[in-house]
Protein backbone atom coordinates (compact mmCIF):
# COMPACT_ATOMS: atom_id res chain seq x y z
CA UNK A 1 0.00 0.00 0.00
CA UNK A 2 2.79 2.54 0.90
CA UNK A 3 4.48 1.54 -2.50
CA UNK A 4 1.29 2.59 -4.58
CA UNK A 5 0.66 5.75 -2.13
CA UNK A 6 4.31 6.80 -2.91
CA UNK A 7 4.01 5.81 -6.88
CA UNK A 8 0.56 8.14 -6.80
CA UNK A 9 2.87 11.18 -5.11
CA UNK A 10 5.51 10.76 -7.58
CA UNK A 11 3.24 10.56 -10.42
CA UNK A 12 1.11 13.17 -9.26
CA UNK A 13 4.38 15.74 -8.97
CA UNK A 14 5.99 14.38 -12.42
CA UNK A 15 2.25 15.16 -13.85
CA UNK A 16 2.32 18.87 -12.00
CA UNK A 17 5.51 19.86 -13.19
CA UNK A 18 4.82 19.24 -16.91
CA UNK A 19 2.35 21.34 -17.04
CA UNK A 20 2.43 23.89 -20.81
CA UNK A 21 1.53 27.48 -20.54
CA UNK A 22 -0.97 27.55 -22.98
CA UNK A 23 -0.23 30.80 -23.88
CA UNK A 24 3.22 29.94 -24.66
CA UNK A 25 2.16 26.77 -27.02
CA UNK A 26 -0.76 29.25 -28.84
CA UNK A 27 2.65 31.80 -29.76
CA UNK A 28 4.49 28.75 -30.80
CA UNK A 29 1.81 27.72 -32.95
CA UNK A 30 0.78 31.00 -34.57
CA UNK A 31 5.19 31.19 -35.40
CA UNK A 32 5.11 28.17 -36.77
CA UNK A 33 2.19 28.68 -38.96
CA UNK A 34 3.05 32.29 -40.10
CA UNK A 35 5.62 30.52 -42.66
CA UNK A 36 4.55 28.85 -45.53
CA UNK A 37 6.91 27.11 -47.62
CA UNK A 38 7.33 25.83 -51.41
CA UNK A 39 9.97 23.97 -54.00
CA UNK A 40 9.90 23.58 -57.44
CA UNK A 41 8.14 27.43 -57.76
CA UNK A 42 7.08 28.85 -61.09
CA UNK A 43 4.63 31.40 -61.47
CA UNK A 44 3.36 33.13 -64.11
CA UNK A 45 2.69 37.26 -64.18
CA UNK A 46 0.41 38.70 -66.06
CA UNK A 47 -1.28 42.18 -66.47
CA UNK A 48 -4.72 42.77 -68.36
CA UNK A 49 -5.04 39.58 -69.60
CA UNK A 50 -1.36 39.02 -71.08
CA UNK A 51 1.12 37.36 -69.68
CA UNK A 52 4.58 39.67 -69.09
CA UNK A 53 6.75 37.39 -67.08
CA UNK A 54 7.67 33.93 -65.22
CA UNK A 55 9.46 32.87 -62.34
CA UNK A 56 11.08 29.57 -61.41
CA UNK A 57 12.87 28.87 -58.08
CA UNK A 58 14.22 25.70 -56.37
CA UNK A 59 12.37 26.80 -53.12
CA UNK A 60 10.10 29.81 -51.84
CA UNK A 61 9.69 30.79 -48.32
CA UNK A 62 6.80 32.87 -47.41
CA UNK A 63 6.39 35.20 -44.33
CA UNK A 64 2.83 36.11 -43.08
CA UNK A 65 3.80 37.87 -40.00
CA UNK A 66 3.95 41.81 -40.84
CA UNK A 67 6.01 42.83 -42.54
CA UNK A 68 4.76 40.15 -44.94
CA UNK A 69 7.35 39.01 -47.28
CA UNK A 70 8.69 36.38 -49.93
CA UNK A 71 12.18 35.32 -49.88
CA UNK A 72 13.88 32.96 -52.39
CA UNK A 73 17.32 31.80 -50.67
CA UNK A 74 18.27 29.20 -52.87
CA UNK A 75 17.69 31.42 -56.31
CA UNK A 76 15.58 32.42 -58.95
CA UNK A 77 15.03 33.11 -62.79
CA UNK A 78 12.81 35.37 -64.26
CA UNK A 79 12.05 35.66 -67.62
CA UNK A 80 10.30 39.13 -68.99
CA UNK A 81 8.04 39.07 -72.11
CA UNK A 82 6.64 41.53 -74.59
CA UNK A 83 3.20 41.97 -75.28
CA UNK A 84 2.92 38.80 -77.60
CA UNK A 85 5.37 36.55 -75.74
CA UNK A 86 8.73 37.51 -77.27
CA UNK A 87 11.23 37.21 -74.42
CA UNK A 88 12.32 40.44 -73.76
CA UNK A 89 15.20 39.90 -70.60
CA UNK A 90 15.87 37.33 -68.34
CA UNK A 91 17.21 38.12 -64.92
CA UNK A 92 18.65 35.66 -62.61
CA UNK A 93 20.36 36.16 -58.92
CA UNK A 94 21.26 33.35 -56.22
CA UNK A 95 19.09 35.58 -53.17
CA UNK A 96 15.97 37.32 -53.73
CA UNK A 97 13.02 39.01 -51.28
CA UNK A 98 10.04 40.41 -52.17
CA UNK A 99 8.36 42.66 -49.08
CA UNK A 100 4.27 42.17 -50.11
CA UNK A 101 3.12 45.54 -48.97
CA UNK A 102 5.80 47.60 -50.54
CA UNK A 103 5.89 45.64 -53.52
CA UNK A 104 9.20 46.39 -53.99
CA UNK A 105 12.08 43.31 -54.71
CA UNK A 106 15.39 43.23 -53.35
CA UNK A 107 18.04 40.50 -55.31
CA UNK A 108 21.43 39.99 -54.28
CA UNK A 109 24.49 37.87 -54.94
CA UNK A 110 25.28 37.49 -58.50
CA UNK A 111 22.72 39.36 -60.13
CA UNK A 112 23.02 38.71 -63.85
CA UNK A 113 20.26 40.40 -66.47
CA UNK A 114 20.73 39.61 -70.39
CA UNK A 115 18.13 41.49 -72.75
CA UNK A 116 17.14 40.59 -76.18
CA UNK A 117 20.08 42.94 -77.99
CA UNK A 118 22.31 40.52 -76.06
CA UNK A 119 23.45 43.01 -73.22
CA UNK A 120 24.69 41.75 -70.46
CA UNK A 121 25.04 43.40 -66.69
CA UNK A 122 26.04 42.15 -63.90
CA UNK A 123 26.32 43.32 -59.87
CA UNK A 124 25.87 42.05 -56.34
CA UNK A 125 22.44 43.64 -55.69
CA UNK A 126 19.68 45.02 -57.76
CA UNK A 127 16.61 46.13 -56.64
CA UNK A 128 12.86 46.64 -58.33
CA UNK A 129 11.07 50.23 -57.49
CA UNK A 130 6.97 49.27 -58.45
CA UNK A 131 6.42 53.35 -58.04
CA UNK A 132 9.04 54.75 -60.12
CA UNK A 133 8.85 51.12 -62.78
CA UNK A 134 12.60 51.47 -62.35
CA UNK A 135 15.30 48.52 -61.59
CA UNK A 136 18.28 50.53 -59.42
CA UNK A 137 21.82 49.41 -57.86
CA UNK A 138 24.23 51.59 -55.60
CA UNK A 139 26.69 48.41 -55.86
CA UNK A 140 29.79 48.06 -58.27
CA UNK A 141 27.87 47.25 -61.77
CA UNK A 142 29.26 45.56 -65.27
CA UNK A 143 27.25 46.07 -68.61
CA UNK A 144 28.57 44.17 -71.57
CA UNK A 145 27.11 44.85 -75.15
CA UNK A 146 28.06 43.24 -78.01
CA UNK A 147 30.14 46.47 -78.73
CA UNK A 148 31.48 47.68 -75.16
CA UNK A 149 32.62 46.88 -72.00
CA UNK A 150 30.91 49.28 -69.12
CA UNK A 151 31.91 49.61 -65.88
CA UNK A 152 30.78 51.41 -62.74
CA UNK A 153 29.08 52.11 -59.14
CA UNK A 154 24.98 52.68 -59.27
CA UNK A 155 22.55 52.08 -62.00
CA UNK A 156 19.29 52.58 -63.13
CA UNK A 157 16.83 51.20 -65.55
CA UNK A 158 13.57 50.74 -67.10
CA UNK A 159 11.75 47.70 -67.05
CA UNK A 160 12.73 45.59 -69.79
CA UNK A 161 16.62 46.98 -69.30
CA UNK A 162 16.67 48.69 -72.82
CA UNK A 163 17.28 51.99 -71.08
CA UNK A 164 19.85 51.93 -68.28
CA UNK A 165 21.97 54.51 -66.53
CA UNK A 166 25.07 54.02 -64.85
CA UNK A 167 25.48 56.56 -61.68
CA UNK A 168 29.32 57.15 -61.52
CA UNK A 169 31.22 55.54 -64.94
CA UNK A 170 34.55 54.11 -64.36
CA UNK A 171 37.19 53.75 -67.10
CA UNK A 172 37.54 54.04 -70.76
CA UNK A 173 34.05 54.51 -72.60
CA UNK A 174 33.65 54.09 -76.61
CA UNK A 175 30.95 57.01 -77.75
CA UNK A 176 29.25 56.09 -81.34
CA UNK A 177 28.84 59.08 -83.33
CA UNK A 178 24.95 59.36 -84.26
CA UNK A 179 25.62 61.29 -87.64
CA UNK A 180 26.59 58.87 -90.42
CA UNK A 181 28.89 60.40 -93.22
CA UNK A 182 28.69 58.81 -96.86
Amino acid sequence: MTRKFILFILLTGIMAGCENDIQAVMEFDSKKAAVENGTDIITIFSQGGKVNAKLTAPAMERSIDKPAYVEFKQGLKVFMYNDTLGLESTLSAKKGKYLEDEGNVYLSDSVVVINKKGERLDTKELNWDPKRKIFYSTKEVFIKTPTDSLHGWGLEANEDFSEKKIISVSGPITVQDSVSTQ
